[in-house]
């Protein structure tokens, strides 16, 4: 026995009414909305495994929202650390110094200069 599309008159899939015997549009004018596959975790330590549920969209965004808000309370705050005394000093010292101090002039190549790499003194060797 052959059931028509109430929507648009083609005829619905035989496995579709396997299925939903009292479907009375096809899969096309369905209103069932696609599923959302959804990993989740499951044991602890060496034994842990991965199961995969289909949910519907809504669940899903459901779901997402309560672990964002479970991340937010459950995430601990860093404690600032003072530095020491020592440290401190020494910080000091180094906003005291000048920029001239810490770089030697004689560090620094001077890269426009040509002259300096000239590819004449790179020749291969003839056999």
């Amino acid at each position: 026995m052959s059931r028509y599309c109430k929507v648009c008159g083609v005829e619905i899939d035989p496995r579709r009414l396997a299925i939903l015997p009292d479907t009375q549009t096809c899969t096309q004018h369905s209103t069932a909305e696609k599923k959302v596959a959804m990993v989740v975790q499951m044991g602890e330590g060496d034994h842990t495994w991965t199961e995969t549920y289909a949910v519907d969209r809504e669940v899903y965004d459901k779901i997402q929202e309560a672990e964002k808000n479970f991340r937010k309370t459950t995430t601990p705050k860093k404690p600032k650390v003072k530095p020491t005394e020592e440290e401190e000093a020494e910080l000091s010292v180094l906003d005291d110094l000048e920029e001239e101090e810490l770089i030697e002039d004689d560090e620094f190549v001077d890269v426009d200069d040509e002259d300096d790499y000239s590819t004449d003194d790179y020749t291969e060797d003839e056999d």
